[in-house]
Formats: C-alpha cells, structure tokens, sequence
C-alpha cells in the first residue's frame, strides 16, 4: 500500500455505486481494489488516471457495496540504468 496515498491526486468522481448488503454497528470491513485500467495523460507527463474496481466486504466475506471510481495520480519517474 505504500504510495497509495502519496501519490492520489484526488478523483473526478464514482460510478456504478451498488450498495448490495446493510453494514451495521460492529461489523468488520475491508476493501479490495482491482486496477482495470491505468492511462497517461496526455497534457500533463508527471500525471495519469488509474481506473479501479472496487469493493467492500464484511467479516463474513459478504459483498456489501461495490463502486467504479477514476484516481487522478501522479506517475512515477523511471530509473534509468547505469
């Protein structure tokens, strides 16, 4: 997870939010992400949007909600080699 937060440049936004279980008081969550798509920008070199799918599961390993969502994120430089 490191660089995660780090390099997130903020987001323009969500789809396809789908809430599909109740979350309530007590429940255990964790969230899962898949990349789907990562895409240079084409105006600015030092940034790129990742698009991912995500969701978030509770301790029974029930699918509670799922989401789309765009990170705007700035690109890591290459190392160049000796």
């Amino acid at each position: 997870m490191t660089g995660v937060l780090t390099n997130n440049l903020g987001s323009p936004g969500f789809d396809e939010l789908r809430w599909l279980h109740p979350v309530r008081p007590g429940d255990t969550l964790r969230a899962v992400a898949e990349v789907i798509e990562v895409r240079p920008s084409s105006s600015w070199p030092d940034r790129g949007t990742v698009r991912l799918r995500c969701a978030t599961l509770n301790q029974r390993e029930e699918t509670v909600q799922t989401v789309l969502c765009t990170q705007l994120v700035k690109r890591r430089t290459r190392a160049t080699g000796s």
